[in-house]
C-alpha cells in the first residue's frame, strides 16, 4: 500500500507531465515506489518516482526512448522542478557474472557513485559485460577501480564453496537464486560498511524482493530490482563489469590450477572441455572447478 505521500507525489507528477503533453499508459507498484510507462510523441519510456522522509520526492529513469525522458528530465520550467529530477547524491547498484557458467565462481560487485562520476562512468563506456569482449571488460575494470570516487566490493564463491552451499540450501528448500541474493547481499553490506549511504540503490532483477530482502543490510534508501538495469543506471554497468573481470580472472586462476583452459558458458563446448578435464583427473575435479547442480555434470560423466 502507498503512503499519502507517494499518492500526493504521484498525483503531482502525472498532472505536470500531462502540462507538457505526455501521458501515463501503466502504473504499477514498485517495493517503496510507483512505476509509470508513459507515452509522448509516439514513442514510450518509465519513469519511477519515491517517497522517502529521509530525501523527499524523487523520480528515476527506469528505461525506454532516450528522448522522451530527456524532454522529462532536462525539462527546467517552474512547473516540472519541484518533482521531475534525476536524483543527486551517493548511488549505488549491483549485477553479478557466472550465473549460468558451468564452470568458475558466482560474483557479485555493488557499486557506489555520486551524481557527476556516474556521468564520467558513461563518457568511459560503461555497459553491460555480456555486449563487451573480454579484453575491454578488462581495460573498464582497471579504469573503473581507480576512480577516486568509486567505491566498490565484490563478493565471490568459487565452486567448492557454491557446492556445499547449493546442498545446504536445497536441504532448506532454496535454490541458487537463494545463493545469488546472499551474494548480492553480501557485496553491499561490504560496500555499506563505512557508512556510505545511497539516496537509492538498483538491483539488476534476478528474483523478487522477498527472496533478496532478508539478504541485504538495513537501508535508509529506496530499493528498485529492475529488468536489464545495466543499461540504464551506471553503477549497475560498472558493478556488471566488475563482477566479470573478477570472473573471467577466478576462471583464469582454476585453468592454470587444473591444467585445462576452462570457458565460460554451459554448451556443448563446455561439456567437451568438462569430459577432458574429468579424463586427466577424475570426476572428484568437477566439485573445485564447476556448478555440479547443472545438467553439464550429468552430461559430462555419463558412461558411453
Amino acid at each position: 500500500m502507498i503512503s499519502n505521500e507517494l499518492k500526493h507525489h504521484l498525483e503531482a507528477t502525472v498532472e505536470k507531465l500531462a502540462s507538457i503533453g505526455i501521458s501515463v499508459a501503466e502504473k504499477k507498484e514498485l517495493p517503496y515506489g510507483i512505476q509509470l510507462t508513459l507515452s509522448g510523441n509516439e514513442t514510450s519510456c518509465k519513469i519511477n518516482l519515491y517517497h522517502s522522509r529521509k530525501k523527499g520526492n524523487s523520480v528515476v529513469q527506469a528505461g525506454g526512448d532516450k528522448s522522451l525522458l530527456n524532454v522529462i528530465f532536462k525539462q527546467r520550467s517552474s512547473t516540472l522542478e519541484p518533482t521531475v529530477s534525476i536524483p543527486q547524491g551517493i548511488r549505488a547498484g549491483s549485477d553479478e557474472a557466472g550465473k549460468g557458467e558451468y564452470f568458475g565462481p558466482l560474483v557479485a560487485a555493488a557499486v557506489a557513485c555520486d551524481q557527476s562520476t556516474a556521468r564520467k562512468l558513461v563518457e568511459l563506456g560503461v555497459a553491460d559485460s555480456k555486449k563487451l569482449s573480454a579484453g575491454k571488460i578488462r581495460e573498464l575494470y582497471e579504469k573503473i577501480t581507480i576512480m577516486g570516487d568509486v567505491k566498490y566490493a565484490v563478493c565471490s564463491i568459487l565452486p567448492r564453496e557454491y557446492n556445499r552451499l547449493f546442498s545446504v540450501f536445497q536441504q532448506k528448500k532454496r535454490n541458487s537464486l537463494d545463493i545469488l541474493a546472499m551474494t548480492h547481499g553480501k557485496a553491499f553490506k561490504q560496500l555499506l560498511s563505512d557508512g556510505t549511504d545511497p539516496g537509492y540503490i538498483v538491483i539488476d532483477k534476478f528474483c523478487e524482493m522477498g527472496r533478496l530482502r532478508p539478504w541485504l543490510p538495513e537501508l535508509a534508501a529506496e530499493v528498485e530490482l529492475r529488468v536489464r538495469a545495466e543499461d540504464s543506471e551506471p553503477s549497475v554497468a560498472a558493478a556488471s563489469i566488475i563482477a566479470r573481470s573478477v570472473y573471467l580472472d577466478e576462471l583464469a586462476r582454476l585453468s592454470s590450477s587444473c591444467g585445462v583452459n576452462l570457458k565460460p558458458g554451459a554448451g556443448a563446448g563446455v561439456d567437451a572441455i568438462g569430459r577432458t578435464l574429468v579424463a586427466l583427473k577424475g570426476e572428484a575435479i568437477l566439485l573445485d572447478t564447476a556448478k555440479v547442480h547443472f545438467a553439464n555434470t550429468g552430461k559430462i560423466t555419463r558412461r558411453p
